[in-house]
């Protein structure tokens, strides 16, 4: 695997990883005692910093350097964290994303505001450490020094006497080996690191360092790591899990974790052979005369061999080693293992399964197969049926994940908007697990970035007063939900604040010349308009929001995924904005219509009813065209074959069917001369050529190999 496939994966991994810290960060604000959420935050910061150094992105790895000593600082200290604080860590989230984007796009410079972030995160590390700092720094990081450098051998002065080892309790024993690469330095790591994240754990026994490939002075290089191998003994509780945890940073050739349990007691009752050669050199490099040092270090080399392999190989090891393979498979057995493939070739497989689809439907289709009349023939065409609808169904879920993430990341656009406003806001979710298409949740993103945004600055009241004479809540109350309707998915955002002035959208939408004085709308037509370019009738635009401001984009990005928006509005209760989307956007399910000799596709989510009217509720108004009267209700008539150009032929209304539909002008019906059926169809691309017909959305293939053009309902109605 080259650089270039390894940056590839960096960055798919720090992107989840800076994904999650927002998330994180917003749950340690509502749990603030909680210090497990913060050390979650150290781990993505930390495995964020070594990535980064060893890919050379040198701007990203000194800000995460310093965000992680700050999320270090308060994992270890019960101090208070203050809202100023997590507004910080959101603010280096922030920064971080902007780093990222300098980084990978290889722009110069900084981005804005990076080195303010930067001493802001400095000026608290300076003053935590300025104000009572004792008890914390013995433990931290002076303690761990001396240590190493007793093993190193490199103290100038007599070292204290050694304190007895801690006596073995029913904790178990932990022999790590570490065999760490030349550039562990330049990744990130190093092994006091890994000593202080083993601390937390338990107590370090023993250590036992082989520095027999350390070259002289004249030829060292700092940044290289020449010590050949640590062997750690690690007394603790912590289960095994948790123990290689610390070491996920590293390659699976660069440490072992061999679980001793408590037969290991047994070799340290002995006569305590192990310690005290590993101490001797120590005292005797200091007080003995300089002829008796090589003597020293003779002894030195085979008690290091010594510790090394032949305990290995003692009985006790030997039947934890047995022991370990078997709590590992167990761990295993039950856990879940996953594959990372990428979404092209989940796409192109998807692809392919459409074209079974199609072949499937030729052959059940296919008169020649009909008239043979071959039982045995026709069971295994619904053999292969039922086959191809559980692939198709199964392939389907391969791109179906829940909505939550995306939810998750609206709970930071509220808090960032409200506290823009000066608004206390709650968000309320519901139906997180709901599953839908892996490439509409991509898009979702945006629109409801803006939907909320709206619903706070414009739709809950502007103050609190505003609310308590409402009879309402201080905070105002967003509700975020998704669910399954019929066969498609519903995502609702809603709010508990004014609602939509009617009147006012109506005034503007006439001063636009969107409506006419004398037009009987309904109140889903008036609030449809809000949804058009510039719209607004607030008196003062902000800088987050404002109805119709934005929420034209909302409207062309649902409408390219073959969605739909309903708004339902209630005075002095709140505003509700329901976006309707297909499963998949590769799959709608239509009903087939026919027109003259040409078969279409109407998308089943914009149908209301199919009829054949009587010939009493058919009526013409004289320069406005066809109408029927559908239960009080005047539906104009859109004939499909003269809308399409397709023939001039003009058959009376009541001798046809109409297929009742709706889009944002509100309802209308659709004049065609039979309805075939209903299908689940593929949708194909349109070529350039017909790409800018408003009236059709795609094209799917049709079991006899013929193509069917479906039709957009937003573009075959809009007057």
């Amino acid at each position: 695997m080259d650089k270039e496939q390894l940056k590839n994966i960096f960055l798919e991994e720090a992107n989840e990883i800076i994904e999650k810290l927002d998330i994180e960060i917003l749950n340690f604000e509502e749990s603030p005692t909680d210090k497990s959420i913060l050390n979650e935050l150290f781990r993505g910061v930390h495995t964020l910093k070594g990535s980064a150094n060893s890919f050379g992105f040198t701007r990203l790895g000194k800000f995460v350097h310093k965000f992680e000593d700050v999320l270090d600082y308060y994992r270890s200290s019960d101090d208070e964290i203050t809202r100023e604080t997590i507004d910080l860590f959101l603010e280096s989230v922030d920064m971080v994303k902007a780093v990222m984007g300098y980084e990978t796009n290889g722009t110069e410079g900084e981005p804005e505001n990076y080195q303010k972030c930067l001493d802001e995160i400095i000026a608290i590390l300076e003053g935590k450490g300025s104000k009572s700092q004792p008890p914390p720094a013995p433990s931290v990081q002076p303690e761990p020094q001396k240590d190493l450098a007793s093993e190193f051998g490199n103290t100038p002065a007599p070292p204290p006497p050694a304190p007895p080892p801690p006596p073995l309790s029913s904790e178990s024993i932990y022999e790590i080996t570490l065999k760490t690469d030349r550039d562990i330095y330049f990744r990130g790591y190093d092994h006091a690191t890994f000593f202080r994240l083993l601390s937390e754990y338990g107590s370090i026994v023993e250590s036992v360092w082989d520095l027999t490939q350390v070259p002289p002075l004249e030829h060292f290089n700092p940044q290289d790591c020449v010590i050949s191998s640590v062997i750690i003994r690690l007394d603790s509780q912590a289960p095994f899990d948790t123990i290689k945890e610390v070491f996920e940073f590293l390659e699976d050739n660069e440490y072992e974790i061999k679980p001793q349990e408590q037969k290991v007691e047994a070799t340290e009752a002995e006569p305590a052979k192990t310690p005290k050669p590993a101490e001797a050199p120590v005292s005797a490099a200091v007080e003995t005369p300089k002829a008796e040092a090589p003597v020293a270090e003779a002894e030195v080399k085979p008690e290091v061999k010594a510790e090394v392999k032949p305990e290995v190989k003692t009985e006790a090891v030997r039947q934890s080693a047995a022991a370990a393979p078997k709590t590992e498979i167990s761990h295993n057995t039950d856990a879940k293992s996953f594959v990372k493939i990428d979404t092209s070739k989940l796409d192109e497989l998807f692809d392919s399964i459409g074209e079974l689809v199609i072949a499937q439907n030729f052959l059940a289709e296919n008169r020649l197969i009909r008239d043979l009349e071959d039982e045995g023939l026709r069971r295994a065409i619904e053999t292969l049926s039922k086959i191809t609808r559980l692939i198709q169904s199964r392939v389907m879920s391969l791109r179906m994940v829940p909505i939550k993430d995306t939810f998750e990341k609206m709970r930071r656009v509220v808090r960032d908007a409200s506290k823009k406003v000066n608004k206390e806001i709650h968000l309320v979710v519901i139906g997180e697990d709901t599953e839908i298409d892996k490439t509409m949740v991509d898009q979702l993103s945006d629109p409801l970035i803006h939907l909320i945004r709206n619903s706070i600055d414009h739709g809950v009241e502007a103050t609190v007063e505003d609310r308590r004479k409402a009879g309402k809540e201080d905070n105002g109350i967003v509700t975020l939900c998704a669910h399954h309707k019929g066969g498609n998915i519903a995502i609702e955002v809603s709010d508990d604040g004014r609602g939509i002035n009617r009147d006012a959208v109506l005034k503007k939408a006439i001063e636009r010349g969107l409506a006419k004085e004398d037009d009987d709308l309904t109140d889903a037509q008036v609030f449809s308009f809000i949804l058009q370019a510039g719209f607004s009738t607030a008196d003062k635009i902000s800088d987050i929001s404002g109805r119709g401001v934005g929420l034209d984009v909302v409207h062309s990005s649902i409408e390219a995924m073959h969605g739909k928006i309903e708004i339902e509005s209630t005075p002095g209760k709140g505003s509700s904005f329901r976006i309707l989307l297909p499963l998949t956007l590769a799959i709608i399910d239509g009903m087939l219509v026919r027109s003259g000799r040409e078969i279409f596709i109407i998308p089943t989510l914009s149908i209301i009813e199919s009829l054949r009217p009587s010939k009493e509720i058919v009526h013409t108004a004289q320069g406005k065209g066809e109408f029927v009267n559908l239960r009080s209700e005047l539906l104009p008539v859109v004939r499909l074959n003269h809308k399409l150009h397709l023939n001039d032929e003009t058959p009376p209304i009541h001798e046809s069917t109409l297929v009742c539909a709706e889009n944002e002008k509100g309802r209308f019906a659709i004049l065609v001369d039979e309805l075939v059926g209903r299908q689940q169809v593929v949708i194909k691309p349109l070529g350039n050529a017909l790409a800018t017909l408003k009236e059709v959305s795609g094209g799917a293939v049709m079991g006899n190999g013929e193509i069917a053009l479906i039709i957009n309902v937003e573009g075959l109605y809009n007057d």
